[in-house]
């Protein structure tokens, strides 16, 4: 019975093959499928349309050859809503990349599948390499072969470009665009475009109504939105929008990587290896950088020292929508990282230039991934972002898209009013003039460039300096005022007037930590060694460097780490708070003075401009406070077994809560002279007094933070229990007199009080010491109000204090009979 299965097998084989041979030598041949009328696209693939069809050639040689899809908006589309933090939808955007391959099955199937990155031995001995090679990946699409060449297939992609696929569409960008389902009906093919590496399909895309989610991207920090913004998706209309899927061919050999250093702050590519450890897949990180050698011919003088020009130059355009007085101040922002390159051996090895004409350069394409440019975005939101397409086998930057949104001039200006106007007397002329708003978007350019270069934000390097050097100019001609370009590191806010700075030298400039990570990242070894080898040297090097503490780095997520902020300047929260008030105050004493405008009967620059001061008063505050209950970090101790992290100070908290005292248990009164609020009508209640009340709970529940930075050993800690005790006095040790409570006092012991009360009714969630302190300090703030009481002469200070102490006294009430309960 065996044997007869299996002849019956064999025979079923022989027709199944002798079928498929049929089937196979029935196929015409490419030169007699494709007619002479066929409209034929010559590149790394070539395609044919015929009878409103499209025919792709695919190589033998291009089975399973990697290529990336650019997806780029060529023309956006109009929305009945959008959210404005969102920054894609706008002409040159890349909203999508991806990798994908075209394979061919036993049967011969040509099919589009997912590309996999790993790194693997040379020999097939690892286990758990051979199980994944043995794996099939994600499959896109199957394609139809309509005829033969000696080595290539013709396949019919008109089913896969008419298709919502992510190498094609917005498929990948729908979340972020808000788009509802796809509609093929509506969408077409527009034209497909050849070029020296990759090729364009350039189609029409329609989708209908979706909705856009509300958080926050992941790009540069935008002007704050109202909370009802926050609260509710937006709803979107159909949409459709002209795109350019630009498809490169990835080279057989990708670029040489280069592991991530946890210390040196690049964005990087996750990639499975396969070689460390034979007993498990670990996963290694991947810099993101661009390819920087020297010419074969010039390697000799590299190694002598000499400067050469790299053999790929890194090349910027900028878009020709860009104001005409923005353009060359633009190019001004990404060339001025030409001389850190110069620092490890490369010149000229980045540039801009204007985009070219037709007529110059017929090859530019806003979505040709061969030509990185920098787009200007006709949109009512502050914002900028320099984003990368990556090869993610290498880590190999290859394009990148830098926008610029058309209102984060007028962000600027504010910035530079409320930090410059008391020392740059231009400043205080608004507008700004043409000149000075260029030099202002070349720093948001040379940043952006950073990101492209493959760097992360570095909110470390602005802790770098003493608050004393940086109010130096020699200092600060010779160092900067901060260590990095990639800190938001606006300007030098704690200079003052007497210290004599131009205003060239209030601009943040790149600095030392920047030279050290490009010189990291982009460091030429002319010797043959792996990425292995490499990444050991540059580890010991780093750890050399490290000696520096300018070129401290630490992720920005960290929430306790004091030196870990944006928009800060100097090692001392405290001291460079108090400079950049003064300057505040200077700023409002002149106000009407500087910013007095006949023309405005509306008063609408000094509205903005004293919102502005509101809303820096609060950054100095916030700067502080992440003193309190702060955490250094330091990875260099995870290695040694020790606790990665080392509590602030007793003293340093202790400066912080004498600041918040003086800051904001006082009333800043000055801010909000009648002068200036008769004109601008921006108020502290209701405008401002929310924020505030928010503040105070930011305040409160660093108890947390503090509590366990307490039971670091070795330390001598600034405690719970003197932290409540700072608060009470800030709050409540004045009030045993006849001086009427003002109403922000009020404001702030309400809510101090509401916080206390919410806390204490779930001590559970506290250690007992906590709720014991808790407890401790609402009998405090009850005794003080009943010893006020009668001492108050005003009936709305009488009525606050006892509401004050009825409140607690229904707590007790209320405790008291659970209790017993």
């Amino acid at each position: 019975m065996k044997k007869i299965i299996r002849l019956l097998l064999l025979a079923y084989f022989c027709l199944f093959t002798r079928a498929q041979a049929q089937k196979t030598a029935a196929l015409p041949t490419i030169k007699t499928f494709i007619k002479s009328s066929a409209v034929k696209h010559t590149g790394i693939f070539n395609i044919y349309l015929q009878e409103d069809k499209y025919y792709l050639e695919l190589p033998d040689s291009l089975l399973n050859r990697d290529i990336l899809a650019m997806i780029v908006i060529n023309k956006g589309s109009a929305q009945v809503a959008r959210d404005p933090r969102r920054r894609f939808g706008f002409a040159g955007d890349v909203v999508n990349e991806g990798v994908f391959k075209f394979n061919k099955n036993a049967r011969g199937t040509i099919f589009i599948e997912q590309s996999q990155f790993y790194i693997a031995p040379e020999k097939n001995g690892n286990d758990y390499y051979q199980l994944l090679k043995d794996k099939e990946g994600v499959l896109f699409f199957t394609l139809n072969t309509v005829a033969q060449g000696e080595h290539a297939n013709l396949i019919d992609i008109t089913p896969a470009l008419n298709a919502d696929l992510p190498m094609l569409s917005l498929n990948g960008a729908k979340e972020e665009l808000g788009l509802g389902a796809y509609q093929a009906n509506l969408s077409k093919q527009l034209a497909i475009t050849s070029y020296k590496n990759n090729i364009v399909f350039r189609s029409l895309r329609a989708y209908g109504a979706g909705a856009l989610k509300p958080e926050s991207s992941s790009a540069e920090p935008v002007e704050p939105q109202s909370r009802q913004d926050t609260q509710v998706s937006l709803e979107t209309g159909p949409t459709a929008w002209e795109i350019g899927a630009s498809w490169l061919l990835l080279p057989k050999k990708p670029m040489k990587q280069r592991f991530a250093d946890k210390r040196v702050g690049y964005f990087v590519k996750p990639v499975k290896d396969y070689i460390s450890n034979p007993l498990r897949v670990e996963e290694k990180l991947l810099a993101t950088r661009w390819k920087m050698e020297p010419k074969p011919q010039d390697l000799e003088k590299f190694r002598r020292g000499e400067l050469v020009e790299p053999a790929e130059q890194i090349v910027f355009y900028v878009d020709k929508n860009t104001p005409e007085y923005l353009k060359p101040y633009f190019i001004k922002g990404v060339n001025a990282w030409q001389k850190v390159f110069e620092k490890i051996g490369f010149k000229n090895a980045i540039i801009a230039k204007p985009e070219p004409t037709p007529a110059e350069d017929p090859s530019f394409a806003i979505d040709n991934i061969n030509y990185s440019v920098i787009s200007y975005k006709p949109s009512t939101t502050a914002n900028a972002y320099g984003p990368m397409v990556v090869d993610p086998r290498s880590g190999q930057i290859l394009s990148s898209h830098v926008a610029v949104f058309n209102n984060i001039t007028d962000l600027l200006q504010r910035w530079y009013f409320v930090m410059c106007a008391a020392n740059d007397p231009n400043a205080r002329k608004l507008p700004l003039s043409k000149d000075i708003m260029g030099r202002l978007a070349q720093t948001v350019i040379t940043h952006e460039v950073g990101h492209t270069l493959g760097l992360r934000h570095d909110f470390a390097g602005s802790c770098s300096y003493e608050v004393d050097s940086v109010r130096k100019r020699d200092y600060v001609a010779k160092n900067g005022f901060g260590a990095s370009i990639m800190d938001y590191l606006r300007f030098n806010y704690v200079a003052q007037p007497e210290d004599g700075f131009t205003a060239e030298e209030l601009f943040p400039k790149i600095g030392i930590y920047d030279e050290f990570a490009i010189a990291w990242g982009y460091k030429y070894f002319p010797k043959d060694n792996d990425a292995f080898t490499e990444a050991e040297a540059l580890k010991n090097w780093v750890t050399q460097k490290r000696a520096d503490p300018r070129l401290f780095y630490f992720p920005e997520g960290d929430f306790y780490d004091p030196r870990v902020q944006s928009e800060d300047m100097g090692s001392n929260a405290m001291q460079a708070g108090n400079m950049g008030i003064k300057n505040l105050k200077l700023i409002m004493k002149n106000m009407e003075e500087w910013l007095e405008d006949d023309d405005d009967q509306n008063f609408t620059m000094m509205k903005k401009m004293h919102s502005a001061i509101a809303s820096r008063y609060n950054e100095y505050l916030a700067h502080v406070l992440k003193n309190l209950g702060g955490r250094y970090a330091d990875q260099s101790l995870v290695a040694e077994a020790k606790p990665n992290y080392v509590p602030v100070s007793r003293s340093t908290q202790k400066e912080a809560m004498a600041f918040i005292n003086t800051y904001y248990f006082q009333e800043p009164s000055w801010m909000f002279p009648s002068n200036i609020t008769d004109k601008t009508q921006f108020v502290f209640d209701g405008q401002v007094s929310a924020d505030y009340e928010t503040f105070m709970g930011k305040i409160f529940y660093k108890f947390s933070a503090i509590s366990k930075n307490q039971r670091i050993v070795g330390q001598t800690p600034y405690t719970v229990s003197e932290f409540f005790d700072d608060i009470y006095q800030g709050l409540f040790a004045d009030v045993d007199n006849s001086t009427p409570i003002s109403a922000y006092r009020k404001m702030l012991q309400r809510s101090y009080v509401n916080k206390l009360l919410t806390a204490v009714y779930n001590p559970a969630s506290f250690e007992a010491d906590v709720a014991i302190l808790l407890k401790q300090q609402l009998d405090k703030v009850k005794q003080s109000c009943d010893s006020a009481l009668p001492k108050k002469n005003d009936q709305a200070s009488k009525d606050h204090l006892k509401a004050i102490s009825d409140m607690i006294q229904q707590w007790k009430a209320d405790h008291q009979t659970k209790q017993s309960s």
